[in-house]
């Protein structure tokens, strides 16, 4: 039986031509278009700020205010200088400020960072809370908010540290990973006889 070797040389010349012209074709789709839809580059930069959110029956969700946004088309994403975050769940409002957020999906999360603080007052049920940590991601929608970060929490006179929150806005709830505390009751004068 006699093999042709003579044909290995054409089929290995025919793949690489085919492999040159798919990768010089799919080099020039990846380059600059004219109309910069490749580019991450602002297509909106504000000052002095304020965006609001509002929900299918006209409830505001949440308001956002800010030093500096600016706004990137090509991933509907909005980064924003010293955030001030007000959030009106279905219960107390949630305020929150870092020094950056990155808001993205048009608004369906907000990841804030650095020097994170939020704040609920006191209301007729529920105590004064607040908590700082390095990094928090928001889900309006939800109601919702978590951190896998070490967090400090206070709520009346008990504090609390962990690492990782779970933070849930319809509930009133938060749920603290790794966590050592010192609770203090809510009402001191309850103990006595």
């Amino acid at each position: 039986m006699k093999r042709n070797y003579n044909i290995f040389p054409i089929v290995l010349a025919g793949v690489l031509a085919g492999t040159s012209f798919w990768l010089d074709h799919f080099i020039r789709g990846q380059g600059a278009r004219p109309d910069g839809a490749r580019r991450h580059d602002p297509d909106m930069i504000a000052e002095g700020t304020v965006q609001e959110r509002f929900d299918a029956t006209g409830r505001r969700q949440y308001v956002l205010k800010a030093k500096r946004f600016e706004h990137f088309p090509d991933d509907d994403s909005t980064l924003v200088d010293s955030p001030d975050l007000a959030h009106f769940g279905r219960r107390d409002p949630l305020y929150l400020v870092a020094q950056k957020s990155n808001v993205l999906q048009g608004g369906k999360e907000v990841r804030l960072i650095g020097d994170v603080r939020g704040r609920r007052d006191a209301s007729a049920e529920t105590q004064a809370a607040s908590f700082r940590t390095e990094e928090l991601t928001v889900l309006p929608d939800e109601e919702r908010a978590y951190t896998d970060l070490p967090i400090h929490m206070t709520r009346g006179n008990s504090v609390m540290d962990g690492v990782g929150m779970e933070l849930d806005q319809v509930e009133g709830t938060a749920v603290i990973q790794q966590v050592r505390a010192t609770l203090q009751p809510k009402d001191k004068q309850a103990r006595k006889p």
